[in-house]
Formats: C-alpha cells, sequence, structure tokens
C-alpha cells in the first residue's frame, strides 16, 4: 500500500511531531550569555527587566523546567495549528501535516541560545494568527479580534524587534473584513499588554514611561543581518530552502485560489502577507533569532499547499528530504 504523506491523518502526523519535538529538545543550546535585562536603564526607574531577557534568564537558572515548558509550548502550538488546518478546511482536503512541519520549521531554532523565549513568541503567535481567522464569520467577533490583539502586543513585547509585525493588525481587520467597532476592540487588546506593563512598573516605584523606552531601545539597537549571520552554513542553507519553498506554496496557492473556499482563501492570504512580513522583518538591524519562530507558524500554514498541490511522486522524495535537511541543521 502506497502512502501519500501530502494527506496525513491525524494519528501519522501526532507520531511524527512528537518523535521530532523529542529530537529538537534533546539538541538545544544549554547556558550561554543572557542578553541585558534592562538595556542601560537603573533598577529604580525600570523595576520590571526586559521579557525576553528575563525568560532567558529563567532558562538559565531552571534548565529542567525550560525544558518541560518548551516542550509543552511546541506541542500546544503544532496542535493548535493542525486543528485549526482541519477546522477551517484550508486545503479542500484532510491532512495533518502542518503539525510536523511547524516543528520541522523550528529545527533552527533550538540550536541558538534564545529558543525558550523563541518558543514563548511562537506560541504567542500561534494564538495570534488563530484569533483573527477564527474572526472571519458573519456577526461581530470582538472576543477573536480582542485576543488577537492582545496575543500580537504580547509578542512584540517579548521580541522588541517584531515591531513591524504590528501591521498584522490592520492587515487581519481588512484581509477578514471586520467592521470600524471590531477594530476598535482590536485595538483596544493590542494596547492592554503594554500599559498593563507599564502600570505595574509605576506601581513599583518605577517610571511609567521607562518601559517604552526600553522597548525603543531594544528595537533599535544592533547591526544588520545579525540574524542570518549566527547561524550555522547548514542552519542558513536550511533556512533558504524553508523561503524557497514557502515562495513556491504562495505561487500554487495564486494559481488555484479559485479551487478553494472563501474562508480558505482570506486565510491563505493572511498567511502569505504574514510570511513576507516575517521575511522583511529579517531586513531590520540586529533582528533576533527568534525571527526563526516567527517564520515557522505562516510557513506550516502554506508549505501544505505546495505538497498537496504537486504530484505524488515529488511530495514521496520532497518530504523525506526536509526531513533529511531540518536533521542536517540540527545534528551539524
Amino acid at each position: 500500500m502506497r502512502i501519500n504523506l501530502a494527506r496525513q491523518p491525524l494519528i501519522p502526523a501526532f507520531l511524527s511531531l512528537v518523535i521530532l519535538l523529542l529530537l529538537a529538545l534533546s539538541h538545544t543550546v544549554d547556558g550561554g550569555s543572557v542578553p541585558a535585562l534592562r538595556s542601560g536603564m537603573s533598577a529604580e526607574e525600570l523595576p520590571i527587566p526586559a521579557l525576553g531577557a528575563w525568560l532567558e534568564q529563567f532558562r538559565q537558572d531552571n534548565n529542567g523546567w525550560a525544558h518541560l515548558l518548551g516542550g509543552l509550548m511546541l506541542f500546544f502550538s503544532a496542535m493548535t495549528i493542525g486543528r485549526m488546518t482541519a477546522r477551517l478546511k484550508l486545503y479542500g482536503i484532510n491532512t495533518f501535516i502542518s503539525m510536523p512541519l511547524y516543528t520541522l520549521c523550528l529545527m533552527g531554532l533550538v540550536r541558538t541560545e534564545w529558543w525558550f523565549s523563541g518558543l514563548v513568541v511562537s506560541t504567542l503567535l500561534t494564538l495570534t494568527i488563530k484569533n483573527f481567522c477564527y474572526s472571519f464569520r458573519n456577526g461581530f467577533s470582538f472576543d477573536s479580534t480582542f485576543r488577537g490583539g492582545m496575543y500580537l502586543a504580547a509578542t512584540i513585547l517579548v521580541d522588541p524587534k517584531a515591531a513591524p509585525l504590528l501591521l498584522a493588525l490592520p492587515i487581519a481587520l481588512v484581509q477578514f473584513r471586520r467592521a470600524t467597532r471590531e477594530g476598535m476592540v482590536a485595538i483596544a487588546g493590542l494596547l492592554l499588554p503594554p500599559f498593563t506593563l507599564a502600570y505595574l512598573n509605576w506601581a513599583l516605584g518605577g517610571s511609567w514611561i521607562a518601559p517604552f523606552q526600553l522597548l525603543y531601545r531594544l528595537f533599535m539597537e544592533g547591526e544588520w543581518l545579525t540574524c542570518w549571520l549566527e547561524l550555522s552554513l547548514t542552519e542558513q542553507l536550511f533556512g533558504g530552502v524553508l523561503v524557497v519553498l514557502n515562495l513556491l506554496s504562495i505561487i500554487l496557492f495564486l494559481l488555484n485560489s479559485y479551487t478553494l473556499s472563501t474562508r480558505s482563501r482570506h486565510t491563505l492570504f493572511y498567511a502569505s502577507y504574514l510570511f513576507m512580513l516575517c521575511t522583511t522583518i529579517a531586513l531590520v538591524p540586529g533582528a533576533s533569532m527568534h525571527l526563526i519562530a516567527e517564520l515557522a507558524v505562516p510557513a506550516s500554514l502554506l508549505l501544505p499547499v505546495l505538497f498537496i498541490r504537486i504530484r505524488s511522486s515529488i511530495t514521496q522524495i520532497l518530504y523525506p528530504a526536509l526531513v533529511a535537511a531540518a536533521l542536517a541543521s540540527l545534528y551539524l
């Protein structure tokens, strides 16, 4: 019996996810340097440190708990993406291939020092996309748009270099045809996390505006292409392959978009916009390694289009080759 890898049922996809997850977490980089908690600001002015740096400090102090929580976040994000693709029927067939593909896209992340905060960023972005995609329905979707804006703001608080992802909010409101009042609710959700952080910092005796100053400093500092230069040659090659495959997926989606339902079409358009936006963030000076985690989410939604639309015989070769390339970037 010939197995069609593009039409993976839930059980094989789940087992592939678990195996890849264990392999990824067994090759994490432990130790390493911790980024500055306050980026030159005093503890009196900023009692609450930068969230990304605090998460990496937690990873160094509690390595076992960090691995457990990191595995749970990776598993939760992959299952969320798989459930979303099945519920929205994105590809016109029943497949859960997006679950192992999400883990494959993250193989390069675990080889960096900032892998734990990167998994937090990826989980928050997954929840952002899920809520915005679920908002596309008849009637108002105040709850989904509010949560989408809130998770988006939390993503940027952990990784200030992801500030260009703020464009994901207006893109979602336009792409999913949300009303003006829903847009105001989404903006309220977007403002809630940073203003809550500012209030807590002020309540602890610090400056009310200091968290915003810290986010600006973290966004502006750094050199060009830092993210890619920190990767090994195999990781750079694997990242380049992923970008090319996702561009091919976008082209195939555009050529066959008329065969999809309206909801699937709008969701994949949104994933395409986010992928191009995340790729553009790579050009931001000092772009963090969290970029890999951010790219993994839209990439795992787009790659199944390629595997489903091309010939089955090519998929039988391309998918194992992608797995082999991911393992090579992990071990070499």
